[in-house]
Parts: structure tokens; sequence; C-alpha cells
């Protein structure tokens, strides 16, 4: 279990972030390391359709490491490039003060993630009273608990559709902000405690299995694999062209 812990968000915020983004302009926030199972260039492509159809005074920031992602990084790059969005932020990793500043001044948390075990910003997001759309998908679900906005579907039309819908009713984002806290308030009632020693409990009595083989050259694959991945997703004519996989004889 994740135990809630908000000290770090109640520091005095970092005047120079909130100097540099609060104005009357609509800020729109992913926070997460940027990597591939986050879908960065899904978030991107969602609000620059917001961006173009809704709203030009937006921007997005983009608050998380990228380190050992380069590639990765590279491509959201040239995403952004391709599309000509603009107003787009990537600020990094940040400290605590800083990521205080950036939650004050943000309208809308936006995740497009697809592999979440929690999700802490989700949550963060939430003590900081800032109206949450996620993608329904791994536990993104469980944390919200009810709460927030999820779509199932990625149309950028769709998803920009509710991003107005949220940052253009005043009444609507406080049922949501009153649908987290209530989310909150149940996560932070949680005797973890107890459930993390049952949870020990349980995985003592599993019987012991024997350890699975892992071949020789396991790292090699797994790298090769993430590159075809990359291929298929961003160059998918050039993972096309490649040649089959015959079996050995």
């Amino acid at each position: 279990p994740v135990v809630p812990d908000f000290n770090h968000l109640n520091l005095e915020s970092n005047p120079l972030l909130s100097n540099s983004f609060d104005d009357e302009w609509t800020n729109i926030l992913f926070v997460g390391r940027l990597i591939p199972n986050k879908r960065i260039e899904d978030v991107i492509r969602f609000f620059h359709t917001y961006q173009t159809r809704y709203n030009q005074k937006s921007r997005l920031l983009l608050v998380g490491s990228h380190d050992g992602f380069a590639d990765y990084h590279a491509l959201i790059s040239a995403l952004l490039g391709r599309l000509g969005t603009h107003d787009v932020h990537m600020v990094g990793h940040v400290s605590n003060e800083e990521l205080t500043a950036i939650y004050n001044i943000a309208d809308l948390f936006l995740s497009a993630s697809e592999h979440e075990g929690f999700c802490v910003p989700l949550i963060e997001s939430f003590y900081k009273e800032i109206p949450v759309l996620a993608f329904h998908a791994a536990a993104i679900p469980s944390t919200m608990d009810g709460a927030g906005v999820l779509y199932d579907h990625k149309d950028p039309r769709h998803v920009a559709s509710l991003m107005h819908a949220v940052l253009s009713d005043d009444s609507l984002a406080d049922e949501i902000i009153h649908s987290q806290n209530g989310a909150l308030d149940r996560l932070q009632a949680k005797d973890f405690s107890a459930t993390l020693f049952n949870f020990i409990d349980q995985v003592g009595n599993i019987p012991r299995r024997s350890p699975p083989t892992v071949a020789w050259d396991f790292w090699k694959q797994f790298d090769l694999s993430e590159k075809l991945d990359e291929l298929r997703q961003y160059r998918p004519a050039v993972f096309q062209a490649l040649p089959e996989d015959t079996p050995s004889t």
C-alpha cells in the first residue's frame, strides 16, 4: 500500500515558477517520469486538440525526468515539431518547492498512462484540489476510487471535449473536486499497517515455487524488444518492413 503523506506539498512555493505560469492562461499538468508507459505522446495530442479547438491561451506542463529515455524524449520533441504545438513546457525534475508551485497554479491534471501500480500524482492532485482526467487503465480506477473523470478511449477530439467541459464549467469542476475529496478521505482512513501485515501473511502461506529459467541473454532480448516496440509505435512502415522471424531448424 502507498501511505499518503503530503508534507512535501505544504512548503512555500517556488516564486520563479509561480511568476512564470500564474496568469490568466489555463495550465494543463502532468507529473511523472517521461517514459513510454506514461504515453506522453497521447497527452500531447489531447492537449494539441484542446488548444486548437477550444482554448489557445492554454499551456501544457510536463513535470518529470526523462533520464535513461533519451530516445523517447527525442520522439516526443519530434511529435511537437510535426504537430506545431506551442506552449508545451518540459519542466524536468523539480524540487518539492517547485512541485508545490506547479500544483498551485494547475487547472487540470491530465494522464494518459497505460501502466500504473498506484500513481501518486493522482492523489497529490486530489490533495491540491485539481480536477483529474485520466485514462481507465491498470490500477488508476482503483486509485481514483470513483472520483475524478475516467475516459476509456483515446480519440483526441473526445478527450479534448472532456477537458473543455471540466475547464469551462465551474460547477462541474466543483463536483469533481468534491468527489476527489471524498476519495482522499477514504484513502486516509485506511489502516495501512494492517493491510501490509495481512499481505505479508498471505505471501508467507503461499507454497514456494522453483525459480524460473532465465535465458543467458535475457537483457539483450529485453533491449531488443523495447527497440522493436518503439519502431512499431513511431515508425510503423519500418517495423512492417522488417523480415519475419523464422524458427531455427
